[in-house]
């Protein structure tokens, strides 16, 4: 009744929405680190039960087994062939079931992967759809019904008829082509707090919360970022409408093939900054051709008596479900959509919605904050996107510390980072940053070590424990060590962008990258700089290009011990400083260490924190306190631990099971 309550009076949705889109409610346990908000003298740190409201991604068969084969899986469905009768005994056994009867699995190409004839030829077949689409449209609306015989109006009324009979039919000859319905996964997302979500089973594939309710011969879509959100636009709108699976941070590749078929798409991510950036990121996957921008400027769609003033405009609504809430005219707000800008060129009419929001509300395009380094934070105002920063310090002054702390800080809050480490392999590194994630040592030498057999099992529980907790952060790694070619790295740069959807991008360090091609035979110290420099350059126009966050690790020149550092310290040319937007340096002199920002293009606010190491964590505090370490991350202890959470496993897959047979029922195939 609660979950019921919160979506009907709070989001305002009608129950016949959540019945199509097959929404549910479960109970599931989040790990609580403060007292509940309700009551305070409920412990900490423990786990809680919280009353959840659970989105499925529902898919055809043939639809599952084309991820999977991207995902370098298979699934494989029996397809009801001519040999199969009306009770659906299954016929031939196939891969995807879009061969009609055939055993092959049929690839859909992206269009970064094809040629320039195959782009030509795919572009050529949608201009020709929507010219039809169009013909179509110009042909009912110019129809003189009073010129119809009365025999022509019979056969309109019998219109209607022969409409519901015939989809029965088209259902069925789908579900023969491409399979049944299949709850993919689902994402559970807890009434009581925002932050507690989770998708279940862990490990599964991506799908788009809607998906079942899009017909099979629709040309248009509404993407939106929230799954509240594309409920409220069906609902004001009746248009067939889909929310992503990670919000507006990433469009899975998998899913990425699942709107190949549509000529247009609108995009309608929350109206801030991080949302826009969404926007535009994922048009330029899709296409940009196709693609329309949902960007209410509250100029339209808003009536009379939605604000205290009647004769007061109201300022545009953050997203969707609001507009709904708020009485705005959707229809409206999405006729008001528009074409992505030229990438080069722009008018102040194409950002003046966004220059002056931007002003109005400054705290939302501050980037991602260093939670654990909360004074670095304020002086920096957080990394955006779009934008680099060069680091440097002197040797052994802790930069791949410092810069695993923030990665992990970025990578709890969900940002998806990419390390390219070339001074260290990654196996070192990882080793670190679990350290890092730990805010504890880690059971070092666990088998060498003289404890009990029971004390060696607890630990190694432990710390198998912390694995499977850090392998479900969005961090990756680039496969380089060394010397390596520049072009090779943007190249695996480019494809995590794309595929990967990565927002923080880390390159530790520059000199251990070029290393090589300084050494291969090219000559003088002028050619070092000079390939540094085109290095730099590079970096500097993919993070514009691609709307990342490059972090580039720049070592000093050779300074006197204990020196304090400049930025004319940057080894090579003025080249890294120049280009960066925001410069800092690991200041140390053997006593007392902090980092120096020395540059900030986002509002000029220059300074320094000091920082103090503390060993048993691996991480940096800007608090001197020695006592006061940083929380630990809390994982399962012990034999009993296993137990505990092999029984949350299956409570957690009954309660899925109940929720896909009710969606299966609700949705019969």
């Amino acid at each position: 009744f609660a979950a019921l309550e919160y979506l009907t009076k709070t989001r305002g949705l009608d129950k016949r929405v959540l019945r199509k889109y097959g929404v549910g409610c479960a109970n599931y346990k989040f790990f609580c680190n403060e007292p509940s908000s309700s009551d305070t003298n409920s412990p900490a740190n423990v786990y809680v039960d919280s009353m959840c409201v659970t989105f499925p991604w529902i898919m055809r068969a043939s639809e599952v087994a084309m991820q999977e084969e991207y995902r370098g899986a298979t699934f494989e469905w029996r397809q009801d062939g001519g040999d199969g009768d009306k009770n659906g005994t299954p016929g031939e056994r196939v891969r995807d079931g879009r061969g009609g009867g055939n055993n092959t699995f049929v690839k859909v190409k992206h269009e970064s992967e094809m040629t320039a004839l195959e782009k030509h030829q795919l572009r050529q077949e949608r201009k020709a759809r929507r010219i039809a689409k169009k013909a179509r449209k110009s042909s009912n609306a110019g129809d003189d019904p009073s010129a119809n015989s009365a025999g022509d109006n019979d056969d309109q009324q019998q219109q209607p008829q022969k409409k519901q009979q015939q989809q029965p039919l088209m259902e069925e000859q789908l579900r023969v082509l491409h399979g049944p319905w299949i709850p993919r996964r689902i994402k559970v997302r807890s009434i009581e707090s925002k932050s507690w979500q989770r998708l279940d089973p862990a490990g599964g594939g991506f799908g788009l919360f809607g998906w079942h309710t899009i017909p099979a011969d629709a040309t248009e879509i509404i993407v939106t970022e929230g799954e509240f959100d594309a409920m409220a636009v069906c609902q004001a709108t009746g248009r067939p409408a889909v929310s992503l699976p990670n919000g507006c941070r990433s469009l899975p590749q998998e899913v990425l093939v699942l709107l190949e078929k549509f000529d247009t798409i609108y995009l309608w991510m929350d109206n801030d900054g991080p949302g826009r950036e969404g926007a535009e990121m994922f048009a330029r996957k899709l296409g940009v051709e196709r693609c329309l921008l949902v960007q209410p400027s509250g100029n339209r769609g808003w009536k009379e008596g939605m604000t205290n003033d009647g004769n007061v405009k109201p300022p545009p609504p953050k997203d969707a479900n609001e507009a709904l809430l708020q009485g705005w005219n959707i229809h409206e707000l999405l006729e008001e959509s528009s074409e992505l800008p030229h990438e080069r060129i722009l008018r102040f009419s194409d950002l003046r919605d966004q220059v002056i929001h931007e002003i109005v509300n400054p705290e939302k395009y501050r980037g991602a904050g260093i939670t654990s380094l909360p004074g670095f934070t304020s002086l920096i105002k957080g990394f955006r996107r779009g934008e680099m920063t060069v680091l440097t310090g002197p040797t052994g002054s802790g930069k791949t510390t410092f810069l695993g702390q923030t990665s992990l800080d970025l990578a709890e809050q969900g940002i998806n980072v990419l390390w390219g480490s070339f001074e260290i392999k990654n196996t070192r590194l990882m080793h670190k940053l679990l350290q890092q994630y730990m805010k504890d040592v880690l059971p070092i030498g666990l088998g060498e070590s003289n404890i009990s057999e029971v004390e060696k099992q607890d630990a190694m529980t432990a710390l198998t424990a912390l694995a499977d907790k850090f392998e479900t952060l969005p961090m990756y790694f680039m496969k380089f060590h060394g010397g390596s070619e520049v072009d090779d790295v943007l190249d695996a740069m480019e494809y995590a962008a794309y595929v990967h959807d990565v927002e923080h991008i880390i390159l530790d360090n520059l000199q251990f990258m070029i290393s090589r091609q300084a050494i291969d035979g090219r000559g003088s110290s002028f050619d070092k700089f000079d390939m540094q420099d085109i290095a730099i350059e590079k970096f500097r126009k993919f993070a514009t290009d691609y709307n990342v966050h490059v972090t580039l690790v720049v070592h000093p020149r050779k300074e006197d011990e204990g020196a304090k550092l400049g930025v004319s310290s940057f080894y090579g040319s003025a080249k890294a400083t120049q280009e960066a937007d925001t410069i800092l340096i690991l200041q140390s002199d053997g006593k007392r260490k902090f980092i120096e920002v020395k540059k900030n293009r986002f509002d000029g606010t220059l300074g320094h924190v000091p920082l103090f190491f503390q060993r048993k964590s691996g991480r940096y505090t800007e608090n001197p306190d020695a006592n006061n370490m940083p929380q630990k991350t809390v994982v399962p202890s012990g034999v009993k631990a296993v137990q505990d959470t092999q029984q949350l496993i299956k409570a957690r897959a009954s309660s899925s099971a109940s929720i896909y047979n009710d969606i299966r029922g609700q949705h019969p195939t």
